[in-house]
């Protein structure tokens, strides 16, 4: 409990509200940035190690499949020394992966640092809900919106400043290991901020209570069944708009274009929705509009590509930013505490990576039986609308053993104890 003086009952003073979500966004930055190095510098890469086509698509696709594999290992490395600590560590993790690209002189040099980067981004993931429910329990969709927001605009920046640093550094070497220092520097900062989040008054509350798995909870399975079809959509969004617009007639600039914009308006939705969801209980209604303008884009760029094609895009991105952070929060909800939190978390993410990596497999299967991507995004339309008839399984107070009681007033949305940081 919290003394007059503002520390707790170990003498920790608790840390302030604003640093632990400043705390969230730049973990989140530094969460996918490594994988939005690799594709503006593929072509140096291959040119210098002479990489063969396979080796060029493992790049990119190996840490996708550790981000889920990762998720198990996390969990128990979380039950074993905290998850304060084991983000610490995966962190950690993730620094070594970027850092290892400076002397890469192979492609397994760089196979092996993709496999670690994935472990590392995987693992964090599936703390952070955990993390969030614990230290911010009254502001879980703020949280949640700034995070899933710092993951997309990490990707992005380090797509947009690939180039440009391999040019100012020297080679596309340093312009990989870059975000390696970056990493470095936020697990130190964690490592500083260590001792007040690990002895914080909400960690002092009451022992654990041994609960069921939540692969058997029908909870569980819904909110991981809403992950793996919603990444399996957005995955292959991410792939293959640019793609196949070019494909239809636009020029490369004007293909590049539109996945920027579909990058951009991700990035609207995912900081401005999630928020919204720390004044209500009902998550529905928000799930529902994101997937509609997920839905009515698809169809846009099926009907009329040509003459859709922004405001199909702009839809398609819209929702699919949306319903990714809304996700998120969705496992917070589920969640009683910050362990059933990392529990299900990992279960999501484990599912859902290595489930939704099959997403662009499929449209390029389909674009290689048919001779377009008119198919493709029809199945993907139609992948949207399942989701859509998932929503009304998401009832306010739905939590993985039973129904979690009222919050009490003034918390719309958890029955946990205040924020450490708050008040």
């Amino acid at each position: 409990m919290a003394t007059r003086t503002g520390r707790n009952a170990a003498g920790v003073r608790p840390l302030p509200t604003w640093l632990l979500l400043l705390t969230v966004t730049v973990i989140g930055l530094n969460l996918r940035a490594s994988m939005g190095t690799i594709p503006p510098l593929l072509g140096r890469i291959s040119d210098d190690l002479r990489l063969p086509a396979t080796a060029q698509a493992l790049l990119t696709s190996v840490p996708v499949v550790f981000i889920g594999l990762s998720a198990p290992a996390a969990r128990r490395l979380a039950a074993r020394m905290g998850a304060e600590g084991a983000a610490a560590v995966l962190l950690g993790v993730l620094s070594l992966s970027c850092l290892m690209r400076f002397p890469a002189v192979s492609v397994g040099v760089l196979l092996v640092s993709a496999a670690l980067a994935g472990v590392g981004m995987g693992g964090v993931s599936v703390l952070v809900p955990g993390l969030i429910a614990h230290h911010l329990p009254r502001l879980p969709g703020l949280a949640t919106g700034l995070y899933s927001t710092a993951m997309a605009g990490g990707v992005a920046l380090a797509a947009w400043t690939a180039g440009p640093l391999a040019e100012l550094l020297g080679g596309w070497r340093p312009a990989l290991g870059a975000w390696g220092v970056a990493a470095a520097l936020t697990a130190l900062a964690w490592l500083a901020l260590l001792p007040r989040l690990s002895r914080t008054p909400a960690a002092e509350v009451a022992p654990q209570t041994r609960r069921r798995s939540p692969w058997k909870s029908a909870t569980a399975r819904w909110i991981t069944l809403y992950t793996v079809l919603q990444t399996v959509v957005g995955f292959s969004g991410l792939a293959w708009i640019a793609p196949s617009y070019v494909e239809r007639g636009l020029s490369a600039q004007d293909g590049a274009g539109l996945f920027s914009l579909f990058q951009l308006v991700q990035l609207v939705a995912m900081i401005t929705l999630p928020p919204l969801t720390d004044h209500t209980r009902d998550r529905r209604p928000l799930l529902t509009v994101s997937l509609v303008c997920v839905a009515l884009g698809l169809a846009g760029m099926v009907a009329a590509p040509a003459a859709l094609a922004i405001p199909a895009v702009a839809l398609f991105g819209l929702g699919i930013g949306g319903s990714f952070s809304l996700g998120l929060v969705l496992i917070i909800d589920a969640a009683a505490d910050r362990n059933e939190a990392t529990q299900l978390s990992a279960m999501v993410t484990l599912v859902g990576y290595i489930g939704g990596a099959s997403g662009p497999l499929l449209l390029g299967l389909l674009h290689d039986l048919t001779g377009g991507f008119d198919a493709g995004y029809a199945t993907l339309l139609v992948i949207s609308l399942v989701i859509l008839c998932i929503v009304p399984v998401f009832r306010p107070g739905r939590g993985l053993d039973a129904p979690l009681p009222s919050p009490p007033a003034g918390s719309p949305d958890r029955t946990a104890e205040a924020s450490p940081g708050e008040g």
